[in-house]
């Protein structure tokens, strides 16, 4: 069985089901442009996995939010330490689960640039508040600058865990998302980056994507000549409801935010 491919195509769980089922050996190597993933499996089972933020089960979780790159499992793959300590059905099961949460997350995270800021609770609430530890870790360093990307990579943990934990924060009350408008506007987003992601939208969308890309630029009140930065975010939130498809929504989105996420660099 030739186990490679593209991650638009197929799910990371099902990649992992296909590499523990067929009882494989060698190493499971997954790339989008300068971020890289492998995973270390011995008949079957998953021994070791690193990322960019660190080893272990941790960078399992990594490619989670991938909608686009590649993978291809290299059969002579030794690791190089074990460091993986649940079982593979354990990991599996997390998997799934963390790509099932993923699409209601998008929802109210569309982006990695989205902002937070901790809550004014009410006057009247007067009972405690306790946050499991990593909920903590990430409340000390939102600052109404830092985005949910930023807050990831600072503390070290996979985007989909930061999002998730922020996701939950927000649903309790205890932050809440900071609006484009509050925010400087910016300046113009370039027109090369409208083009490209009229490409990206036109690969899930097909030609009428130009058109619901003006409209969505025109419903905040600008043009593909003046849009801010600021309004990026609102724009991929705008134009990621008209895709009906929840993997194409996802392909589009993570396509986007990279894209623009490669712009800022710059």
């Amino acid at each position: 069985m030739n186990m490679q491919g593209n991650l638009s195509q197929i799910s990371l769980n099902d990649i992992l089901l296909l590499a523990t089922g067929a009882k494989k050996s060698g190493v499971l190597k997954f790339a989008r442009g300068k971020e890289s993933v492998e995973v270390y499996f011995v008949d079957g089972s998953i021994v070791h996995a690193t990322c960019p933020i660190g080893d272990g089960e941790k960078a399992l979780v990594y490619p989670v939010t991938w909608g686009e790159g590649t993978f291809a499992l290299l059969p002579n793959g030794t690791a190089p330490t074990a460091t993986i300590q649940k079982s593979t059905a354990e990991i599996l099961d997390e998997v799934k689960a963390m790509s099932r949460e993923w699409e209601t997350i998008l929802a109210v995270i569309p982006s990695g640039k989205t902002l937070f800021r901790i809550a004014d609770l009410d006057e009247g609430h007067s009972e405690p508040i306790t946050v499991p530890h990593v909920a903590w870790r990430v409340l000390s360093k939102l600052n109404g600058a830092r985005t949910v990307q930023e807050v990831a990579e600072l503390l070290r943990i996979p985007y989909a865990y930061a999002a998730k934990v922020f996701f939950n924060l927000y649903k309790s009350g205890l932050i809440d998302i900071i609006a484009p408008s509050s925010k400087p506007a910016g300046e113009p987003v370039p027109e090369a980056l409208i083009r490209r992601l009229a490409d990206i939208l036109t690969e899930v969308m097909g030609p009428m994507a130009p058109v619901v890309l003006r409209d969505q630029i025109e419903s905040l009140g600008e043009s593909s000549h003046t849009i801010p930065d600021s309004k990026l975010d609102d724009l991929i939130a705008a134009v990621s409801r008209e895709i009906a498809d929840t993997h194409l929504r996802r392909r589009f989105v993570e396509s986007a935010s990279h894209e623009i996420a490669n712009f800022k660099k710059f």
